[in-house]
């Protein structure tokens, strides 16, 4: 009871708007049992538009137990800097504050993962789809608000975090393109949960450039802002470094593999065949050889894209329509053969659980983030369907320290609609 009461009191300090030196609060990312990433970003303060003017200013991220670590932000990376933290201790809750030269203060906290041998209960959660126009409220997104509360041990942020291409205004310079992370990221409801919760960041699309962009496709309407830039971009705003596939390792019972969709991928509009791909051949490469390796008995992949579905005929750009039949068909044959892996996807405004009618393999929806965002569904398909529903909300798995896995789909507040358990 007591450590309730000092959590519910830790939250209640990160619902104010943060201080205008830190208006786009803290977010920490690719978290493991040693180390953290932590990105923080000073600015002058939120204006009305919500646009957040960055400056120049010292910060330093102090965590119990932990030496200080500093550094001088500058123009030259949009104000932003990514601390990395190092030589932490396995599942060990850390209480740490941002603060600028100029005297904002943020605190903030995180979670490292238990190590491999720890047969430990974890949970995470599961979103995509946050568009600014469909806000659900003006503090920013319910689901916000729910998760916050609900407190898992992660997130994990599928892409279209943002959308550049079809929500006003069009993001065609880098300068807009920041302003949508800016309005989006400064809501008092968002601040709160990515200064309470770590996450890990994937990216799809609409955070890219536009609606099923591949490498070198720059479309006149987007110009000058190209697919490119939108890759650096991307760097700056979230929490990531490094390989953009990769897995991570929450104790005894569970491994989570993300995968990047979007870098690596052949044109949609390129003829099917075994060459053409969404993942790449050293993506997939690794992806096969590091669930072959693995020892925990639960494995999720975390997709921007479905791989089941099924999905709209009219879409041409993941494994559920017929642009990529090819590997769509080897990818879901080979997980399918893996025991407890299960594939939970973003990008679609519906959520699902379905089962593949071939292979057997079972995939997740969480849906988009807010009941406002839904749409776009083909209809439920009684042959692959085992849940349907036209809402927004998240995703949630949880594999319990007994070694058992339960997955679910939550509502915009919280609630459960569906959920499936495992032994």
């Amino acid at each position: 009871m007591a450590g309730m009461k000092i959590w519910i009191a830790f939250v209640a300090l990160l619902l104010p708007v943060c201080a205008a030196e830190l208006a786009e609060g803290v977010k920490v990312g690719e978290v493991t049992t040693t180390s953290a990433l932590v990105w923080v970003r000073t600015s002058t303060g939120r204006a009305a538009d919500g646009s957040v003017t960055g400056a120049a200013d010292q910060v330093t991220v102090s965590c119990k137990g932990v030496k200080p670590v500093q550094a001088q932000t500058s123009a030259a990376r949009d104000f932003t800097h990514l601390f990395e933290l190092s030589g932490l201790k396995p599942a060990t809750e850390y209480l740490c504050e941002a603060s600028t030269g100029t005297g904002a203060k943020l605190p903030f906290r995180f979670r490292t993962a238990p190590a491999a041998s720890a047969a430990a209960r974890v949970s995470f959660n599961v979103v995509t789809g946050l568009m600014y126009r469909d806000l659900d409220d003006p503090r920013g997104y319910k689901i916000a608000e729910a998760m916050t509360k609900q407190r898992p041990d992660f997130l994990v942020l599928t892409g279209d975090s943002v959308y550049y291409d079809n929500e006003p205004p069009r993001a065609t310079t880098p300068e807009i393109a920041r302003f949508h992370w800016q309005r989006m990221y400064s809501l008092p409801r968002h601040t709160a949960l990515f200064a309470a919760v770590p996450a890990y960041w994937e990216k799809d699309d609409h955070d890219i450039l536009s609606d099923d962009c591949w490498p070198g496709r720059d479309p006149d309407f987007m110009k000058p802002m190209t697919f490119a830039k939108g890759l650096e971009i991307f760097a700056q705003q979230a929490p990531v470094k490094g390989t953009p596939y990769r897995s991570f390792r929450w104790g005894k019972w569970l491994e989570v593999w993300l995968l990047e969709g979007r870098e690596f991928r052949s044109p949609n509009t390129l003829a099917d065949g075994p060459e053409k791909t969404i993942l790449g051949a050293a993506q997939k490469r690794w992806l096969k050889e590091a669930v072959a390796r693995s020892t925990a008995k639960w494995k999720v992949i975390v997709s921007p894209t479905p791989w089941v579905g099924p999905d709209r005929v009219k879409k041409g750009d993941n494994y559920a329509n017929s642009a990529f039949a090819t590997e769509g068909s080897e990818m879901r044959a080979w997980a399918a053969k893996v025991p407890n892996l299960f594939v939970v996807t973003g990008d679609r405004h519906w959520q699902y659980h379905s089962v593949d009618p071939t292979t057997g393999l079972h995939e997740f929806s969480c849906g988009p983030a807010s009941d406002e965002h839904a749409g776009g569904t083909p209809g439920e398909n009684k042959e692959y369907h085992r849940f349907h529903r036209l809402k927004g909300g998240y995703a949630g798995v949880e594999a319990f320290a007994d070694g058992r896995l339960t997955l679910r789909l939550h509502d915009v507040n919280g609630a459960v609609v569906y959920e499936q358990s495992h032994q």
